[in-house]
């Protein structure tokens, strides 16, 4: 598309425009710093114009990160069709992959949510909000009693993916497929540790 048929879009289908180049960057090297330039060109028009659309670099990034944080959500809901053990373990594989296809971009938003930056820090707790929601009400479906420690657990146990995630984009020292399989299994590992030890006195 050239820039001179392009300028026939309304304001909106240019913001989409803009924002699936900005995809199809990620796409191809998912590793490489997202730039407004960058992103210019892959959409065929001028960084002032994108910043005419979207008012800033920071709410450009926001946009992005909104429509990478619905797409996350949208990849991991459950599917009913599985056994809910299996619901789980491929609702973690796919948030882990649906991450790692923007990296940089997830990294972004976690530096930027710790940072205090107000609207990405509440996009950030609404996505952890869902997922959590998510994932304690699949390991309630595979019969496990979600009482507030295995509750706390799971919230915990978010966290550690979190940080896991942010530590392999930063020095990918093991394959994407051990990383699934770390997180995947590190549920279990958690959740193992709230069961009740037979031999321990109550309140000890």
């Amino acid at each position: 598309m050239t820039q001179t048929s392009s300028a026939r879009l309304r304001p909106d289908e240019r913001r989409a425009q803009i924002l699936e180049a900005a995809r199809r960057v990620l796409l191809a090297d998912p590793h490489r710093e997202l730039t407004v330039e960058l992103v210019a060109a892959e959409a065929k028009v001028s960084p002032a114009l994108l910043f005419h659309y979207f008012g800033s670099k920071k709410k450009f990034q926001y946009a992005v990160i909104e429509e990478a944080a619905a797409e996350i959500l949208l990849r991991t809901a459950p599917d009913q069709s599985l056994p809910p053990a299996e619901q789980l373990r491929s609702g973690i594989r796919a948030f882990v992959r649906a991450v790692l296809e923007a990296p940089q971009l997830y990294r972004a938003t976690l530096l930027m949510s710790a940072a205090g930056d107000p609207e990405v820090r509440k996009l950030h707790s609404d996505l952890r909000s869902v997922f959590s929601t998510w994932v304690i009400g699949a390991v309630r479906e595979t019969g496990v009693e979600v009482t507030p420690v295995v509750e706390l657990a799971c919230l915990g146990w978010q966290g550690y993916v979190e940080q896991t995630l942010l530590l392999w984009i930063e020095d990918a020292t093991i394959s994407t497929t051990d990383l699934e399989h770390l997180i995947e299994r590190s549920l279990d590992a958690i959740l193992s540790t709230t069961h009740p030890d037979p031999g321990r006195p109550p309140g000890a």
